[in-house]
């Protein structure tokens, strides 16, 4: 046997096997977002002071699929200042250095929350009803990289492959075993990810139920120990976030629709942004449109364009 030829066979196929992982893992590609296409129509009536103009209309190109507006995050960009668009509130952007983040989807009453998870040594605590960081007494959830634990008397259930939308109801048979970290996700090895289950967890503790699906584990620059959440009441529990002043705030653009289904943004359906009980523009304005779907950027046609001409 040419030991020689064996050796540098070897070295061969480890640098392959190497490239080919590398260039897999650079090239990972999310299965969030969509493909959907927005087109955008600007409409010409913010030239006078009112402060319920009709600002663009904005819908799919053909082949579009139904949105979750739990999903959706919308928001007009006017001389450099964000401004949400949603059914009636939005996020106070005021929130600051907190390591938890949420953010409250164009529905107004579904949170995306960004926990920052990465200090190995110490646990990021999550208090569920209240949509902030917490400490070890009041908490429902702890974070540190990948390790969830819940909170004792924290009661819960998994509900595989289900979407957030369908879940309505608090499931039977909630489980009250909280000794074990939660085991939220899977790792891929063929592309070193960590990706969330399948499915909606509900938890439940005192008079609070909520539904939780767990987005991803990185955040916006793909930086890992972020899990991102998305967050709702279930059942008939109160959201005591969704009154608090200092997390939600009304909507500057109100989003108007036809169509009688509150939970989807159809695939066919025309949306109209308009102003909400506030002048966004004095004189002429540069307007860009930003529309997210599970937290990624969705292509818009035609998103800038010049109001109050």
């Amino acid at each position: 046997m040419n030991w020689k030829r064996l050796a540098a066979a070897t070295v061969i196929f480890v640098v392959v096997a190497a490239a080919v992982w590398t260039y897999m893992v650079k090239t990972y590609e999310s299965d969030l977002g969509t493909s959907n296409v927005i087109e955008v129509n600007y409409l010409d009536s913010t030239s006078d002071s009112s402060e319920n103009n009709q600002i663009a209309t904005l819908s799919f190109e053909e082949d579009g699929e139904d949105l979750p507006w739990a999903s959706l995050d919308i928001s007009l960009e006017i001389e450099g200042v964000r401004h949400g668009c949603s059914f009636g509130s939005q996020s106070n952007s005021d929130i600051v250095d907190s390591k938890v983040l949420p953010k409250l989807s164009a529905d107004g009453f579904t949170f995306t929350t960004e926990i920052d998870a990465t200090n190995s040594e110490d646990y990021t605590y999550f208090d569920l009803p209240a949509q902030n960081e917490s400490n070890e007494t009041t908490f429902w959830l702890k974070f540190s990289t990948t390790d969830i634990y819940m909170a004792e008397g924290v009661t819960w259930k998994f509900i595989d492959g289900a979407s957030l939308s369908e879940v309505t109801e608090i499931p039977d048979s909630l489980s009250n075993d909280t000794d074990e970290r939660l085991q939220w996700y899977e790792y891929d090895f063929a592309v070193h990810r960590v990706n969330p289950n399948d499915g909606v967890y509900v938890f439940q503790k005192d008079s609070f139920s909520f539904k939780v699906k767990f987005l991803t584990y990185y955040n916006s620059d793909d930086e890992s120990r972020f899990p991102t959440m998305q967050i709702a009441p279930v059942g008939d529990s109160d959201f005591p976030a969704l009154d608090d002043p200092n997390l939600v705030v009304p909507s500057p653009c109100k989003i108007i629709t036809e169509d009688d289904d509150g939970d989807y943004w159809n695939h066919n359906e025309t949306i109209f942004l308009v102003e909400n009980e506030i002048n966004l523009c004095d004189g002429v304005c540069l307007v860009s449109v930003h529309v997210e779907y599970e937290t990624v950027e969705v292509e818009i046609k035609n998103h800038r364009f010049e109001i109050g001409q």
